[in-house]
């Protein structure tokens, strides 16, 4: 969706479910009172793309957590009773995009939208769980007891329905898509070639996602990339861009809603995360975090001892910080620690509790939230209140996350192409996008010096270049992936189930009650209206047994 914006009423049904995953709304999956088969596809698409909009995003911050990023779920304690919502709302809200396929027999352009959204969401929808409702699900029928289908074999029907999205896309029709309704594309047959390439690059994602757990999975991979047609520009991304409205309902990111309009009650950033950008003179850090604080707490001072994260890990009272620090910038003045100060955040899987430091702790930045740029010399602005605008973005599925891709399939799956060069363009891509929302969002941010930019991706490259095997390059690479990948917490889980990789983050500062989610826990909801159920609850362990793909199993070693 390059420049395109949402309306007033879109934005009030998406923050319907846009929220955490573990507070979603329960709802019946099978009950359909508006039998929305009997409706146009055109009054139906909005809401479609929005549910898989909803469905894609609900995990966001869990997931961002899983990675070691936010402290949102880091600590593994879940449970289940911790995914009802997440459940329930995905179910409910795909009714839209099944009514589309259900009613559009004469209208292949929306029938080929809709497969091809139903086959990107449900494909998020199993790598989350597993095996799922599928196809008994959204019948309409009155059943409450649709049977789970493996999730391979989910995946094998969801990689042909790619390609029956691309023939429906792909004939001359009567009715192309309305411009006002196709809010994603716009609509036309414009909007029908850039849905070809959604749904070609959908199907790369799921072989990629699949590549070894398939037998003809890595080739399979390598032939729809050497097919071409899938996204290869940023003008053709499935990307959420949000409004600057507050009124009537609120348009604006929900990262910036619960960062800016109270006291900031955002997870805490990781500390990791905060500090290799800064070290890796990253110029993507000012556009991350926005630092609320200038002030160093009192360690003598028993109310802010209180507030200091948990076994001293504030970072500008760390020694090996300053030790690191030096080394990097060979300096170490009363102005870099009142910096410093500002990058107030926590270590992977401390769970000890939160104080009242919300006007402390790191907030989102410009990207993706719409919020504050926070270079080092910007004057210090107040967070509560709305201070920003608010209109940051949701990337979904873009040419950046083609890029890697390419990488993982040429270093891990005989792939063909110069992994190099494609890496360092991913690399400046992702960059250039997160100026561009940035500047968008914030008129005091600024673009960073192109030599700045330069010098940053050398040194990656760098890093790769010295890297001795395929394996440790892809090591490099997904590092790389987890940097930019914040604001999109599916893809850097997914990566580090699907090839184990970057071996180089932290575990968590206490011991956690789990080891890392392989999966999620199936919901009790569930279980206490559908028998078919029973058996994933008591027998399945998020921990232990993963999706059919995971041929890795991560987990940390104390």
């Amino acid at each position: 969706m390059k420049g395109r914006y949402i309306s007033i009423i879109a934005i009030a049904t998406i923050l319907i479910f846009v929220v955490n995953a573990c507070q979603l709304t329960d709802l019946d999956i099978n009950r359909d009172p508006n039998s929305p088969t009997t409706v146009s596809p055109r009054l139906l698409l909005p809401t479609a793309e929005y549910a898989v909009i909803n469905a894609t995003t609900a995990l966001g911050q869990n997931s961002m957590g899983f990675a070691g990023m936010l402290t949102s779920a880091d600590d593994y304690d879940l449970s289940n009773q911790s995914y009802n919502g997440l459940w329930n709302s995905f179910y409910q809200s795909m009714n839209n995009v099944e009514a589309i396929i259900k009613s559009s027999t004469n209208s292949p352009h929306y029938l080929g939208v809709a497969q091809a959204l139903k086959a990107f969401a449900m494909g998020n929808f199993v790598d989350t769980f597993g095996d799922v409702p599928y196809s008994e699900a959204w019948q309409g029928n009155g059943n409450n007891t649709p049977k789970f289908d493996k999730d391979s074999q989910i995946y094998e029907d969801l990689i042909k329905l790619c390609d029956v999205a691309v023939t429906n896309l792909s004939r001359t029709t009567a009715e192309p898509l309305d411009p006002t309704a196709d809010f994603m594309y716009g609509g036309g047959s414009g909007g029908a070639t850039k849905w070809i390439r959604f749904a070609r690059t959908v199907k790369i994602k799921l072989l990629l996602n699949s590549r070894k757990g398939r037998p003809t999975g890595n080739a399979d991979l390598r032939t729809a990339l050497a097919a071409g047609g899938y996204i290869t520009s940023p003008a053709d991304d499935f990307t959420f861009n949000f409004s600057t409205s507050s009124t009537p309902v609120d348009g604006r990111h929900p990262w910036f809603q619960s960062a800016y309009l109270t006291t900031n009650n955002f997870p805490y950033i990781s500390h990791q995360l905060m500090q290799e950008m800064l070290f890796n003179r990253d110029p993507r850090l000012d556009f991350y975090f926005y630092r609320q604080t200038a002030s160093i707490l009192d360690v003598s001072n028993p109310t802010d001892r209180g507030v200091i994260p948990f076994g001293g890990t504030y970072l500008v009272l760390k020694p090996a910080f300053w030790a690191r620090w030096r080394q990097v910038f060979g300096r170490e003045t009363r102005s870099d620690s009142l910096y410093v100060a500002g990058f107030f955040g926590r270590d992977r899987g401390d769970n000890t509790g939160q104080p009242l430091d919300g006007n402390l702790r790191t907030a989102p930045g410009a990207y993706p939230a719409g919020g504050l740029y926070s270079g080092r010399n910007t004057v210090a602005r107040t967070l509560t209140g709305g201070t920003g605008s608010g209109n940051g973005i949701f990337p979904l599925l873009t040419s950046n996350n083609v890029k890697f891709y390419q990488i993982e399939s040429i270093l891990d799956g005989g792939g063909t192409g110069n992994a190099r060069t494609i890496f360092e363009a991913a690399i400046r891509e992702h960059i250039s996008r997160v100026v561009t929302v940035g500047l968008r969002a914030d008129p005091l941010a600024q673009t960073p010096a192109a030599s700045a930019i330069n010098e940053y991706v050398s040194s990656v490259l760098k890093t790769y270049d010295e890297a001795s095997s395929n394996a440790a390059k892809l090591n490099v690479v997904m590092k790389q992936l987890w940097f930019c990948s914040w604001g999109q917490g599916q893809e850097i889980w997914n990566a580090m189930r699907r090839t184990g990789f970057p071996t180089t983050i932290n575990k968590p500062i206490i011991r956690p009650p789990r080891q890392f989610a392989l999966r999620l826990p199936y919901p009790s909801q569930e279980g206490a209206i559908n028998p078919n159920a029973t058996p994933k609850l008591t027998e399945v362990i998020f921990d232990r047994d993963p999706v059919f793909w995971d041929t890795v199993k991560l987990k940390w070693e104390f």
